[in-house]
């Protein structure tokens, strides 16, 4: 069983959804980008393996003979990652990944992630008090879907398009990145923090610099 959890599997990390997400450990296989919700600069993805011999066996090209055996004591040295997947030769992306683990620690990543959770909670609150504003989902991780509101305006096409205009007008300015879905066939924005630096601003009360798309 191979479970996705490129962005959402950090927040085992969190209080909130600490005991939910526990039920990962129960898969074979688990995808993460750490360019995601782990700050680490794109590109850089990962894969857990419960049987990592299982998946060396389906993927290497080196025949039994020349295998060694994960240790360096072994004649042959470690295992090659290119015994692990498709690809063959790669550059060290595992690098920048293993320095951003060392800066942040587990409580480092434990603190950033809660504050993420914390920044969603606290726009969508914003987002229930203004009333040109409408919160299109209850927030889910640090996801956060709303549209602006305009009583005026004669249908749901009418919205959609003002929306659509207003998100790349925003996207534009450089002062947020907002992404968009479509919920119950409605175009609504959607902001997804998962930027260390972020801040709610005391004048303003937007993040800052960017409440952005699962990738930035």
């Amino acid at each position: 069983m191979h479970v996705d959890a490129a962005y959402g599997g950090p927040a085992i990390l969190s209080s909130e959804y600490g005991g939910a997400v526990r039920a990962l450990s129960h898969a074979d296989s688990v995808a993460l980008d750490p360019h995601k919700w782990l700050f680490v600069p794109v590109e850089a993805g990962l894969v857990l393996i419960r049987d990592g011999e299982a998946m060396r066996s389906a993927f290497s090209l080196v025949p039994p003979y020349i295998r060694g055996h994960g240790s360096a004591g072994d004649v042959y040295g470690l295992p090659w990652f290119s015994e692990y997947g498709f690809q063959q030769t790669r550059g060290f992306r595992a690098l920048k990944v293993w320095m951003t683990m060392q800066q942040f620690g587990l409580n480092g990543y434990k603190a950033a992630i809660e504050d993420n959770l914390s920044l969603a909670q606290y726009l969508a609150d914003r987002v229930r008090s203004a009333p040109d504003l409408g919160l299109m989902a209850p927030p889910s991780l640090s996801v956060v879907c709303f549209r602006y509101l305009d009583p005026s305006l004669p249908d749901e096409e009418a919205v959609g398009a003002l929306n659509q205009a207003l998100l790349e007008r925003l996207q534009l300015s450089g002062e947020a990145f907002l992404t968009s879905t479509e919920l119950r066939g409605r175009f609504v924005l959607r902001a997804c923090i998962v930027n260390y630096k972020a801040r709610a601003s005391t004048s303003t009360g937007c993040s800052t610099p960017y409440a952005g798309s699962d990738g930035s």
